[in-house]
Formats: C-alpha cells, structure tokens, sequence
C-alpha cells in the first residue's frame, strides 16, 4: 500500500498552531478519533505517551515519527502535521521538528504492513528535496501529490 493512498485532506494539518510536543500529540489523537475507528481516545493517548517515554520519535533532519501499535483502532491510521513554527521535539540532533508523520496500527494487525509503512515513511522523508517540497506546500492537496509524485 503506497503511503499517498493513507493520506487523505483531512488527514494533514498544515500551520498547526501547537507549540508543545506533548499538545501537538493529543491534538493528532483527537483527530484520528474525529476521522472514526477508534474506540477509546484516552487510552490510545496513554497508549502513544506511553511509546514517547520509550524512546524520543524525534528522528533528525526536522522530522518527528510518533507511532504506536494499539488495541483501540481498527485499521492503519497516518497523519501528517506541519507545525506553523518548528517544534522543540527532543530529536536525536537536536533539530526543531517541522514535519510529524504520525502512524497508528492495530495489534493484531498485519505488522508487515506497519513496519512497511514506516519504512517507506522514513526513505520518503529522508530525502532532502521531498522534505523541502512538503515544507513549501500550501494545501493538503498539494502535500498529497508531492507524496505520489515521490514514492518509490
């Protein structure tokens, strides 16, 4: 499954206004529970706190990955988030976080799936010029397209 079929308009937050990782985070759980198929919003908090005190998701170059696997959604679910200011995030490198993919899976999902995702996730985003193009796009839309326009 290519990750452009994952993201859809209402699934990408451009200028988010958070300045807190910790906020930023709720609000992206929030907003997966407005899209459906998740039965239990606080524990699905609990539950990608919870893989945030593991390990910082701040992978370097700008980028924050948060993602969890989890008994309460039903199907893969991404979001992508630009803050409107870059985001002190805890990265590896030190680098405020400007461009957060944000993945859920289920438990008993296919975790192919999941670790497939996030692999096309980390080469797509590890490439300078598609990072630079993400960062420039106005519209969700156009955030989509630079994705199908990139994927291998």
């Amino acid at each position: 499954m290519k990750l452009s079929s994952l993201l859809t308009p209402e699934r990408i937050f451009i200028d988010i206004k958070e300045k807190d990782k910790n906020v930023l985070l709720n609000f992206l759980v929030n907003e997966i529970g407005k899209i459906g198929g998740i039965d239990d919003i606080d524990a699905l908090k609990k539950e990608v706190m919870d893989r945030e005190a593991l390990g910082n998701t701040g992978i370097g170059r700008g980028i924050g990955f948060p993602h969890a696997k989890s008994s309460h959604v039903d199907s893969l679910q991404v979001l992508l988030a630009m803050p409107a200011k870059p985001l002190e995030y805890g990265s590896l490198d030190g680098v405020p976080v400007n461009i957060i993919l944000f993945i859920v899976a289920p438990v008993d999902g296919d975790n192919n799936e999941y670790l497939h995702t996030m692999a096309r996730i980390s080469r797509l985003l590890g490439k300078n010029n598609v990072r630079e193009q993400i960062l420039k796009a106005k519209t969700p839309e156009e955030v989509i397209d630079i994705v199908a326009n990139n994927e291998a």
